[in-house]
């Protein structure tokens, strides 16, 4: 079996990056089939990988699509864990990999990263709001997905839809993993925080405590970053084996990442006391704050992206919440938290 053609494109990132080190620190056997490149922008960022060893693949960035697409033509599994609202590149990497195929006539494979807001309501405003629990088996989680995006268009909603749709019209098989809140520090070589935790304490160090929005009670999912890189790396070794049984993809192809929950008051809480503990604030009193003020605070002034949708998702106890991640676990995911 000739060895698969393998690009990882977000290997400076906190997830490509925890990907990244996993497989070269694991006895999974992905290496073995495959030769990895990684998509890096800048010479500075592909100095550092080249001289651990590893192969880079240097391009502009997200928007030069025409290059995204020649790059992509040349593999035969691409895993993106760039941001996962950037639709026209997701395209790119799908057409490239499409094209690839049509030459060559070896199956091809993507892997996708999004995220659970996609599924989130909007209690705080009102927008929309219904008590609904997702798996990653839903029968009608696509046509949901299109039903809220037509209500709503939401970046990483429509990068979904666009990665499903263009995998069909290219004979691509896609995959699209679904992570919710991600914790934990990640291990590869540039960044290593997530998103949530250090926004919210960077708003605390500036403000003298920690502020939060939304009620106390409400839960939301989520998963360390280490558990997260062993799906990635999963999905992808069963792809380069050629053991799909059990593994859909395209419309049905979601898969969630789901492995705990827990309260935003039990974040808020956790983060004032470590902050408190350290010197960093001098209380442990939570400020709450109004959509606005935190929007304002945390992402600029966006309401609907990051703030409510990423931060308050599943505000109340009867509100959307993304599962149990049933595919996941199906195939054999196993957890090290």
């Amino acid at each position: 079996m000739a060895r698969l053609e393998v690009l990882l494109a977000g290997a400076t990132g906190y997830i490509g990056g925890t990907i990244l080190s996993t497989l070269l620190n694991s006895k999974n056997g992905l290496l073995e089939h495959c030769n990895l490149s990684l998509l890096v922008r800048g010479d500075d960022k592909a100095r550092v990988f080249n001289a651990n060893g590893l192969k880079t693949v240097l391009f502009d960035g997200l928007g030069n699509t025409h290059e995204i697409e020649r790059i992509a033509s040349n593999y035969d599994l691409i895993i993106n864990t760039t941001p996962g609202g950037s639709v026209n590149s997701a395209a790119a990497f799908i057409k490239g990999l499409g094209n690839g195929q049509a030459l060559t006539g070896h199956d091809v494979y993507y892997i996708h990263t999004s995220g659970t807001s996609n599924l989130a309501d909007q209690p705080i405003t009102g927008a929309y709001h219904e008590p609904r629990t997702f798996t990653d088996t839903t029968p009608d989680l696509y046509p949901y997905l299109q039903h809220r995006n037509k209500l709503t268009p939401y970046a990483q909603r429509t990068a979904d839809l666009i990665v499903i749709n263009t995998g069909l019209a290219s004979s691509v098989k896609t995959y699209i993993i679904m992570p919710p809140t991600i914790y934990g520090t990640g291990t590869g070589l540039f960044n290593c925080l997530t998103i949530q935790a250090p926004t919210i304490m960077r708003s605390a160090l500036r403000n003298g405590q920690v502020l939060k929005l939304g009620a106390d009670d409400g839960d939301v999912e989520c998963v360390h970053v280490q558990d997260l890189a062993d799906l990635y790396i999963l999905v992808a070794s069963r792809v380069a084996s050629g053991d799909l049984d059990g593994m859909p993809s395209g419309v049905r192809g979601i898969y969630f990442a789901s492995t705990d929950r827990y309260t935003w008051k039990e974040f808020a809480d956790g983060i004032a006391e470590a902050m408190v503990e350290v010197g960093g604030i001098k209380t442990k009193e939570i400020k709450k704050v109004g959509l606005e003020e935190a929007a304002a605070e945390w992402t600029g002034g966006h309401k609907l992206l990051f703030s409510e949708l990423a931060l308050t998702r599943a505000e109340a106890l009867d509100g959307n919440l993304a599962g149990r991640s049933t595919i996941s676990t199906t195939i054999f995911w196993r957890l090290r938290s």
